[in-house]
């Protein structure tokens, strides 16, 4: 009998270990793919930064935010269900699957750049800014392509192979990067050459991507674009309107500065949050990983068996947050000098303010992700009203009444109203099951 149970108690030792390894393994290379794909599109908002002037930086910065609005849309409607009903609903059909969601972002993808066409048409015509019309001409070329990417990286976290996705990472890091130096070298570098160069990289790397899932593009009896998109529709119809809310409380700060205060203090704005990147986007990182495993532990134990894991998330980013954040506010002078050539110092003393709300921003990351799994998009709708509300509130009053600071310092009152309402309705979904 006591070595029956000693043996039990070992194997129990192995498997625990055995499951840290596995978490280990692939949360590394999750981080490295996001790593890879965010640290070189950081890395060339730091050299745009330094390379063009503070308009064109600025034109560059509200332009990208417009892209997060769409890329924000595109996400409800494609890439967040994905990852919900990938491993589910069709965990047998991979390639079928695959095929019909890239037709439906090839189509999404269209609508998009037209729109955006249209957007540089009216600007140019209206004559308040050329750079900010030229940069959206740009923008509409390489949005469809940025978002073809976002659903072949993705596809690598369905089989949970996130090995695969960071080796297309190393191929969009140096194409991407390559190509910007090559232009800025030659004299062509300007907000729109950059969205170029971002949009040829992406399609590129897509393509390197797909060829390995061979996705079944043909119709199929079994699944077809139409099935698929009434799926992703019922479920993503409430993501799709925390979509702009989402975005709201992030980039609204963007049209607010360029508004009130003008092109150059919105790249100042830019290169201000440009350093709270490395964290969101490594923190994205191992979202990306959590959401499905948080989907399969609701699909096998129900929704109170999703507060254990939302928790640890929480109390994680929450910890990573506030630690860059401290090493952040200590070098904050030397890293401006470093990354900016000493432009936007003027700005560095609001680095403390900008960090809070990003780790209260962060700390919401695990209950929207509990929300999500247990399949409750309006909740998550709810939160992100309550947050949005108070973000263009709170951002209107403050910049008007006290520049630039005050529009950071609505930044952490929407933070702080998401993490407390996402908290709250998640509490509430689980204890109640």
């Amino acid at each position: 009998m006591g070595e029956a149970t000693e043996s039990f108690r070992s194997s129990l030792v192995v498997g625990h270990l055995s499951r840290w390894r596995w978490w280990v393994t692939k949360g590394s290379l999750s981080m490295l793919d996001q790593g890879l794909i965010s640290g070189s599109n950081f890395l060339l908002a730091i050299l745009l930064a330094r390379w063009l002037t503070a308009a064109e930086y600025g034109a560059y910065a509200l332009a990208f935010s417009v892209f997060l609005l769409l890329a924000s849309v595109n996400d409800s409607l494609i890439t967040e269900p994905m990852m919900v009903f990938g491993p589910s609903s069709y965990q047998s059909l991979k390639r079928e699957y695959l095929g019909s969601l890239l037709r439906i972002q090839g189509l999404i993808g269209i609508v998009f750049s037209i729109l955006l066409a249209l957007a540089a048409l009216i600007t140019d015509h209206v004559g308040s800014s050329r750079i900010l019309a030229s940069t959206l001409a740009g923008l509409s070329v390489s949005t469809p392509c940025v978002l073809i990417l976002y659903v072949a990286r993705y596809a690598n976290y369905l089989e949970q192979r996130p090995g695969r996705a960071a080796t297309g990472a190393a191929l969009y890091c140096v194409l991407a990067l390559g190509a910007t130096f090559a232009v800025y070298r030659g004299g062509s570098l300007s907000p729109r050459t950059a969205l170029h160069v971002i949009g040829i990289s992406s399609i590129l790397t897509a393509t390197f991507m797909l060829l390995r899932f061979q996705p079944k593009l043909r119709l199929s009896g079994r699944v077809t674009p139409g099935t698929v998109w009434a799926e992703h529709w019922s479920y993503g119809r409430w993501s799709l309107g925390s979509a702009a809310l989402r975005w709201l409380p992030a980039n609204i700060t963007y049209s607010l500065t360029g508004a009130f205060l003008g092109m150059a203090d919105t790249g100042a704005l830019k290169a201000l949050l440009n350093l709270l990147l490395p964290l969101s986007n490594g923190v994205s990182s191992f979202s990306i990983l959590f959401q499905p495993y948080v989907s399969g532990v609701f699909a096998k134990g129900g929704e109170r068996s999703t507060r254990a894991p939302t928790a640890t998330v929480s109390i994680l980013y929450i910890a990573v947050g506030t630690i860059y954040t401290v090493l952040l506010v200590a070098f904050r002078h030397p890293v401006f000098r470093l990354l900016y050539r000493g432009k936007f110092l003027h700005v560095s003393y609001l680095v403390p303010v900008v960090g809070a709300a990003t780790v209260l921003t962060l700390g919401s990351y695990g209950a929207v992700m509990g929300l999500r799994a247990i399949q409750r998009p309006s909740s998550v709708f709810a939160a992100n009203c309550a947050a949005s509300v108070v973000s263009v509130a709170a951002g209107v009053v403050g910049t008007w009444k006290f520049g630039l600071r005050g529009l950071v310092g609505s930044m952490v009152l929407s933070g702080l109203t998401m993490l407390l309402v996402t908290a709250y309705l998640f509490r509430r979904r689980t204890k109640s099951a």
